[in-house]
């Protein structure tokens, strides 16, 4: 127990504790600002040695007192000079406090730097009124990836810390949130992929991904020699292909504000040439010769609402890791010329020279007839010279086939395809499809952004779990 002045004095370090005051009857929760608690920035929590006098917290009681000690008061509060009255998330709750700024000739004379110096990041950057503590943003991501947390419930739960009993009491900044997180997001991925202090080089199409370690590719896992010491077929690329219906996307309401950050740096391809690549391609509406396939016989579904009806991928057929640039948007189910986009991306992206490409596909015995016939007829598919692409169909799948595909796209009489089912992508999907209600009414950057972040960590655990 202290004495205001004392609980001043000893949370000087620690501004994002929870207070109780004795009130002679009960404890009753109060805040650090209700105390008269100032925020010093600039000099490791002591006041600016150039303030012309002493900061006087009464004179600003009138604006700082509240009959309820959970309700905040909005707005850029210049109560003296170098004093503002800043909202700030932290991890334990939100929490409004007097932000006394430094006033040294030489300090920044931006206000957002001074908040970045002290570890938490402005929600704007002209004049500051709220700020989130950088462990709050790193908890959101792991509770984003770990739990699917949305930012809704996570900002819900945080305004629930601060007052169980009346949330709607404490300021609303959920906004504010997803649009921080989304450049924290931004600024940490490039940060681990080398790029954050490369002032003169830009990440191109996955370069803020990973891709699996024990796949072959040649300059990283296998030496310049490689083909004097193995076998072509043992050296194959092998991947499985597959469509997910469920991480569906509502059609904007105004797309023109919207803003890309990382646009087919991840694992979802860029988004201007891929849309140009669709509507160039003629639509080929056939049905499928084999058995009554969803994939094929719903290609040409289409919902009103929707400016995309799910994605496809492609995946290492081993190792289920996501190909970085290689997962494209549905416009009308799954079509071909959204899968060739794909798997054209995919057989490039780590090749050298990789004599022959597996590809198992659900129906691998419909799309292996025209593949090689759209890629030279379009302008945005291309494959690597003299590269050898096998077709095949997972086992699961293969069964609800006619009986001649068996022997033509069985993974058991293909040399090379190993001991593998050609199933794994359907494994990845499970967590993926636990974030696509939360991404469906995002605007189009946020959720690349948020699937991109997903299939990142999906890598990652794969990485180093193998």
């Amino acid at each position: 127990a202290w004495c205001p002045s004392c609980a001043i004095k000893a949370h000087q370090y620690h501004p994002f504790h929870n207070l109780q005051l004795w009130n002679g009857k009960f404890y009753e929760s109060t805040t650090l600002q209700k105390q008269g608690y100032i925020m010093y920035l600039g000099h490791g929590g002591h006041p600016c040695p150039n303030l012309s006098q002493p900061l006087d917290p009464s004179l600003w009681s009138d604006l700082g007192a509240m009959e309820n000690v959970f309700w905040f008061g909005e707005g850029d509060y210049e109560t003296q000079l170098g004093v503002s009255n800043v909202v700030i998330v932290h991890s334990t709750g939100v929490y409004s406090h007097h932000v006394s700024w430094c006033q040294c000739p030489g300090a920044e004379k931006d206000r957002h730097l001074h908040l970045l110096k002290a570890k938490l990041f402005p929600a704007s950057i002209t004049r500051p009124q709220s700020a989130f503590t950088f462990d709050v943003l790193d908890n959101f991501l792991i509770d984003a990836l770990e739990c699917k947390t949305s930012a809704m419930s996570f900002y819900q739960k945080l305004r629930c810390f601060t007052n169980n009993a009346f949330p709607d009491k404490i300021p609303d900044r959920y906004r504010e949130l997803m649009r921080v997180s989304r450049i924290w997001r931004d600024l940490v991925n490039r940060k681990r992929f080398g790029f954050e202090h490369e002032t003169d080089r830009s990440p191109r199409p996955g370069d803020l991904a990973l891709y699996c370690p024990a796949c072959p590719q040649p300059g990283i896992n296998l030496p310049v020699s490689w083909k004097d010491s193995y076998d072509d077929w043992l050296v194959m690329q092998r991947y499985v292909v597959d469509g997910n219906f469920t991480a569906q996307h509502m059609k904007m309401k105004t797309p023109d504000d919207d803003v890309l950050l990382a646009d087919g740096m991840g694992y979802m391809v860029t988004e201007g040439p891929y849309q140009t690549h669709v509507a160039e391609s003629a639509e080929e509406k056939e049905k499928s010769s084999c058995s009554n396939h969803r994939a094929v016989n719903a290609a040409n579904v289409q919902r009103s609402n929707l400016r995309a009806t799910g994605v496809g991928a492609t995946a290492c057929a081993r190792h289920g890791c996501f190909v970085p640039h290689a997962v494209v948007d549905f416009q009308k189910g799954e079509r071909q010329m959204n899968m060739d986009y794909s798997i054209c991306n995919a057989v490039k992206y780590p090749s050298g020279d990789i004599g022959s490409a597996l590809i198992i596909y659900d129906v691998a015995c419909q799309w292996s007839i025209h593949f090689h016939e759209w890629v030279d007829r379009s302008y945005h598919l291309s494959l690597p010279p003299s590269i050898k692409i096998l077709p095949a169909i997972g086992k699961f799948h293969l069964s609800a086939h006619k009986l001649q595909c068996f022997p033509r796209f069985s993974l058991n009489f293909i040399t090379g395809a190993g001991h593998i089912d050609g199933e794994i992508l359907e494994t990845l999907w499970a967590p993926f499809n636990k974030i696509s209600p939360t991404a469906r009414s995002m605007t189009l950057a946020h959720r690349k952004e948020v699937l991109d972040d997903h299939m990142r960590d999906s890598n990652w655990k794969k990485l180093v779990g193998i």
